[in-house]
């Protein structure tokens, strides 16, 4: 059975070069509203699901039902995996979305980016996703491009009640002071935009690359997917 989304078919298509069959054991560590943890899991994979948003785990359980399956998102941080999961269990962890710039905070709320405490974060998260991995077992990591570039789009329209808005996503960096700030914001007819602050440490690639290799990854390869334009992508193997 294949999917009819490009991005959830790519990734069966790398399953299948890594030897990530349906009976591997994955975990997604950053399942958010369910994609594309639950369109895997339609078509057959066995993946368990953790998230540490609310508002995330309220729509991943309403997609959960719509679609008749009984998988649930566990709310969890990533430094409480091993009190809740064995070591050495997964033959994938899966760390999609940008998500894994977050491990130091600043998701939804605006915060100072301290450098040794984020990098410091970073690897103990690192070493906790390595340890849920077998040996051979693989890390599909991603985050912002290096390359990016401060802008400002539209990317859609959505409605609340009875208005409908700009969906616009903005983004800064400061490669002095090493900050990522970025957000959605909503602008409504008036031309007034709203959104929460995103803000974190401004995480190149050498520094990702560095510390998986430092917390034991044996080799860590970037790959490309033709679906993903706006994250790079890294596996990592234990």
């Amino acid at each position: 059975m294949k999917s009819d989304i490009p991005y959830v078919s790519e990734l069966k298509d790398l399953f299948d070069q890594t030897k990530i069959t349906k009976q591997s054991h994955i975990i997604d560590v950053s399942a958010g509203t369910g994609f594309p943890a639950l369109e895997l899991i339609e078509l057959g994979y066995n993946i368990d699901c953790m998230d540490a948003m609310d508002d995330e785990i309220a729509v991943f359980t309403k997609k959960a039902k719509k679609k008749g399956l009984k998988t649930r998102c566990k709310k969890l941080t990533w430094l409480e995996i091993p009190k809740h999961y064995k070591k050495e269990d997964y033959n994938l962890v899966f760390c999609r979305g940008n998500s894994f710039i977050y491990a130091a905070g600043g998701w939804n709320r605006a915060q100072g980016v301290d450098k040794k405490k984020s990098l410091e974060i970073y690897e103990k998260t690192l070493k906790v996703f390595y340890n849920l991995l077998e040996d051979g077992g693989t890390l599909y990591i991603d985050k912002f491009k290096d390359s990016e570039k401060p802008h400002k789009t539209k990317v859609g329209v959505v409605q609340i009640k009875d208005k409908k808005y700009d969906l616009i996503f903005y983004n800064e960096v400061n490669k002095k002071s090493k900050e990522r700030y970025a957000a959605m914001l909503l602008r409504d007819e008036n031309g007034v935009e709203k959104g929460l602050p995103n803000m974190t440490y401004l995480l190149d690639g050498k520094e990702l690359i560095a510390m998986m290799k430092k917390v034991g990854f044996k080799k860590v390869k970037k790959i490309t997917l033709e679906s993903e334009g706006h994250f790079d992508v890294w596996l990592a193997t234990k």
